[in-house]
């Protein structure tokens, strides 16, 4: 009964507030940041000078690897909690956005205001948001088609290159994120021109490397930027999707479940992939304070973990992958059901109203 009542009355606020501390640091951030930079222009070196066609694709890796990297010290800039300054979090946060062509403000809007306010929450959170069997058949053929390539298993970059980054994030038009500011404008110019200058780049050397600029932008941009929404796409779906993750239609309902922490799941990758990606896998500690930087991030889970057991939270495998790619199709909100494309019912969700 006490367990229960301690568990009724915490603070969202105050609970892992002291894991905020860490962002009074100046040095340990710069470092990441310079070193993930040193990453993508290792790279690009490699791809644009090495004579070997499997270095250059080596190369390639390291490129789509930083990019990654750099999109999520951005991600955390923009949240301002990766340094304590908010005038070094705007700045190196454009930065690091530069080579996912990520426009900063358009980001801030979508994904601190839209989706970290309320994920899971049909309407509001657009990421990765299933269709009722209702709306699934109201669509127009080739809709329908592109959702089933979306959760097909292998079409987490297609979703998110063309659902999310060319929609919402790249000079994103009034209708689709419903206003119009200057500085959404300034941030897609920003990051075309250093798209323009890499690509330049990148063509330039070839030339004076009497190499193929073809097969150099190909290899130092396209493919990289292509993979790095395949990626984040990959992780995006894992944070919200699960056959025991719910979600809902009606904001009470979404308030009485506490769906910012009950919605969201923490995934292991092998071999520690998932420490590699700045621990953006820990991510019911993300959502509940996005204040919490990534060095703190998998201390903060644990406190979770160990508060709340019933949270989602498990080790990708092939089975358990394709489990959830199988059950989650579309989502029956009354019910609080998962279905497949046929509305066949997969999964049964237990809402998780009394985790809080």
């Amino acid at each position: 009964m006490q367990a229960s009542t301690q568990a009724n009355t915490w603070n969202r606020k105050a609970l892992l507030c002291s894991f905020e501390t860490s962002r009074t640091q100046i040095l340990l951030p710069a470092l990441v940041l310079l070193l993930d930079i040193a990453f993508f222009s290792a790279g690009t070196a490699i791809v644009l000078l090495a004579d070997s066609l499997l270095l250059k694709l080596l190369g390639t890796l390291v490129v789509s690897f930083a990019i990654v990297r750099l999109f999520l010290v951005g991600h955390d800039a923009c949240h301002g909690s990766f340094f304590s300054s908010a005038r070094l979090n705007a700045v190196c946060g454009r930065i690091a956005f530069l080579p996912s062509m990520t426009a900063f403000s358009l980001w801030e809007m979508g994904h601190n205001t839209a989706h970290h306010g309320f994920n899971n929450l049909k309407g509001r959170d657009q990421v990765w948001a299933p269709y009722s069997k209702a709306e699934f058949d109201a669509l127009p053929g080739y809709r329908r088609a592109l959702e089933r390539l979306y959760r097909s298993g292998l079409g987490w970059g297609a979703y998110y290159l063309y659902e999310m980054w060319w929609k919402k994030l790249y000079f994103a038009s009034q209708k689709e994120i419903g206003s119009s500011r200057r500085k959404y404008k300034f941030d897609s110019l920003l990051v075309t021109a250093f798209a323009a200058a890499w690509v330049s780049g990148v063509v330039y050397t070839a030339a004076a490397t009497e190499q193929s600029a073809s097969l150099l932008v190909v290899l130092a941009v396209v493919v990289p930027f292509l993979l790095w929404n395949g990626v984040i796409g990959f992780v995006v779906y894992l944070h919200h999707t699960n056959p025991g993750i719910a979600w809902f239609q009606n904001r009470h309902e979404w308030q009485r479940n506490r769906a910012y922490l009950t919605s969201t799941a923490c995934v292991r990758f092998p071999w520690g992939i998932d420490r590699l990606m700045h621990n953006i896998m820990e991510h019911n500690a993300h959502h509940l304070n996005p204040g919490i930087p990534m060095f703190m991030l998998r201390a903060a889970q644990q406190v979770l973990r160990d508060r709340f057991p019933d949270l989602c939270d498990y080790r990708i495998t092939p089975r358990t992958y394709m489990d959830v790619v199988q059950r989650c199709k579309l989502y029956d909100f009354a019910n609080h059901q998962w279905l497949d494309f046929d509305g066949k019912v997969t999964a049964r969700v237990t809402l998780a109203n009394a985790v809080a």
